[in-house]
């Protein structure tokens, strides 16, 4: 009759930790019910993570309201571009009307003819369709400020909104390894723990075998 033997409780390590440069970033501490993981932030990263979480909160509310200095930024862009427009509209066109009169006073003596008129009137029309493109791009870089801004804003959110997720995922790999590291740790604690108590079963069990080999043997010597 074999004699079972009694299991041990499980046997912990009491901590692992993950350094780097000789600094702690990550430590845990095993308990019977479980473990106590810990991660340690240094004064920069911290510094980062607050004013990240920080900054995002501080524009969320705002970020599609312009301040009055934006209004004015974006206004003094579509009035240099406007100028611009009239810029170059006004050094086609005022030449070509200077030429006009020039030549039709050198040739008639004056200006107030059917050709000069029908022609002025020619030149005025394509000034007038410039004009008009000119008020259409003025629209649309006036969107398109407006867009980029609102762009700017909602990358610069992102970019604040990712780098804190960044650190947070970091934070729990960092994490996931020292646990596990810590539950390598115990268990391969458990095991030779296990592993000597089932060597000195084996040595109990092979006796007991050995000894009813033999009594076997020797009761076949009274058949």
């Amino acid at each position: 009759m074999s004699k079972k033997s009694k299991s041990k409780p499980k046997v912990y390590n009491p901590s692992a930790a993950i350094t780097v440069n000789g600094n702690v970033k990550s430590s845990a501490t095993s308990t019977k019910n479980g473990a106590n993981v810990t991660y340690n932030m240094d004064p920069y990263e911290q510094a980062a993570y607050d004013y990240a979480g920080k900054s995002f909160y501080d524009n969320l509310g705002k970020i599609n309201v312009f301040s009055n200095d934006t209004i004015k930024s974006l206004n003094d862009q579509v009035g240099a571009y406007l100028n611009q427009g009239l810029d170059v509209v006004n050094n086609t066109y005022t030449p070509m009307i200077r030429d006009m009169q020039n030549d039709i006073a050198r040739r008639f003596g004056n200006t107030s003819n059917s050709m000069f008129m029908d022609n002025l009137n020619d030149i005025e029309s394509k000034r007038a369709a410039a004009m008009s493109d000119l008020a259409q791009d003025v629209m649309a870089k006036r969107n398109e400020l407006i867009n980029n801004e609102l762009s700017n804003r909602y990358n610069y959110l992102n970019f604040l909104n990712n780098y804190q997720n960044q650190v947070y995922s970091n934070m729990l790999q960092t994490l996931g390894v020292t646990n596990n590291l810590l539950n390598t740790n115990n268990s391969h604690l458990n095991n030779r723990t296990s592993s000597s108590n089932s060597s000195s079963g084996n040595t109990f069990s092979n006796t007991l075998g050995d000894v009813l080999n033999l009594a076997s043997k020797t009761m076949g010597f009274f058949k």
